[in-house]
């Protein structure tokens, strides 16, 4: 089904499906953007949904998924559940007449990203994936800077996101809900490396440290593009607060120290061009890349601009971890997930 633009209303109305550590940012994002706001929440703990909607200043509280989907005066549902739960309620969301967006990983497999593509080509509705360090400057303008030339012909890119997770009960350690680090941030390397290669790998090589349940808690990766560039990354739970990005060409080397988690969330953005023994600071806006990632998809609903995260790069993006996953247990022996 051809998706025409929205003509109900000029403001979108959200819904949050997953009032988790994380939801906090999309009501900061939504309630900084002119063209949205956050109407309700959905739980299946009414008393948790009722919580945050009174902390959050949200108008109307759920006790279930479904109710949430139910709410007429919802147009776009913000999906924060954990990762094994993220396809079946993007594909239930779009199947009641909202738009999506679905915290990353959209999937943990292929086939599911391509359930969700048949479900909002079917719908008319946008599914896209919430990879918001995706919208930060720092971001594009490194993948314009490479893209360029600027770097001379590209040789590797490189990068490592690792944190200390030690909440037992965490849903990232859980197997049976597609907990390991290389899905939880293994996976904005991994993005990243596609987006400056503008393709596909096609060979990828693995080794992680699994615990006794099968979850990676620490990961290293390379992937090898048809077009020759490298990569490389390391992701993990095991390992102090460290994220970095460094693009290397021939000419000249990009580093960002703050690529992911920027400011207000983390660290401001840092983009610094080096050549040889001098280094020059790339100037970039600081911006709250929640809000920019809302603004994309308010477009992309109203004005019909193109997603700057489209389905394709999310599916290319989930091969290419599967793989990778796969690539990792294969060596230690331990069945494929």
């Amino acid at each position: 089904m051809e998706r025409t633009r929205e003509a109900v209303t000029t403001v979108l109305r959200w819904g949050i499906l997953g009032p988790g550590r994380i939801a906090p940012r999309i009501v900061r994002g939504v309630g900084s953007c002119p063209r949205g706001e956050v109407v309700a929440v959905g739980s299946r703990d009414a008393a948790r949904a009722a919580a945050f909607a009174a902390t959050h200043g949200i108008p109307r509280s759920h006790g279930s998924y479904d109710a949430l989907l139910a709410d007429a005066e919802v147009d776009v549902v913000y999906v924060a559940l954990p990762n094994h739960l993220h396809a079946e309620w993007t594909i239930r969301a779009l199947e009641a007449g909202k738009h999506v967006l679905c915290e990353k990983p959209l999937a943990l497999t292929v086939a599911e990203v391509d359930a969700i593509a048949t479900a909002a080509d079917r719908t008319g509705r946008l599914a896209v994936e919430a990879f918001m360090y995706l919208h930060h400057p720092q971001i594009i303008r490194a993948v314009e800077l490479a893209r360029s030339g600027a770097l001379g012909p590209l040789e590797l890119v490189q990068g490592s996101f690792s944190f200390f997770l030690t909440y037992p009960g965490d849903p990232r350690i859980d197997p049976s809900m597609g907990g390991g680090s290389l899905w939880d941030v293994g996976c904005y390397p991994v993005s990243f490396a596609r987006r400056v290669a503008g393709e596909d790998p096609d060979r990828v090589g693995a080794f992680a440290r699994f615990d006794e349940r099968g979850v990676d808690r620490t990961f290293i990766g390379q992937m090898h593009f048809p077009g020759g560039l490298l990569a490389e990354f390391d992701c993990g739970f095991a390992a102090p607060d460290r994220q970095r990005l460094e693009i290397v060409g021939q000419a000249a080397t990009l580093v960002l120290d703050s690529p992911f988690l920027t400011a207000p969330d983390g660290p401001p953005p840092s983009l610094a061009l080096r050549r040889g023994d001098e280094t020059t600071q790339v100037d970039v806006a600081a911006v709250d890349q929640v809000w920019a990632e809302v603004e994309d998809l308010t477009a992309a609903i109203l004005d019909g601009t193109p997603p700057r995260v489209d389905l394709p790069f999310s599916r290319g993006s989930i091969a290419a971890l599967v793989e990778l996953d796969r690539a990792a247990r294969r060596d230690a022996g331990l069945p494929e997930g």
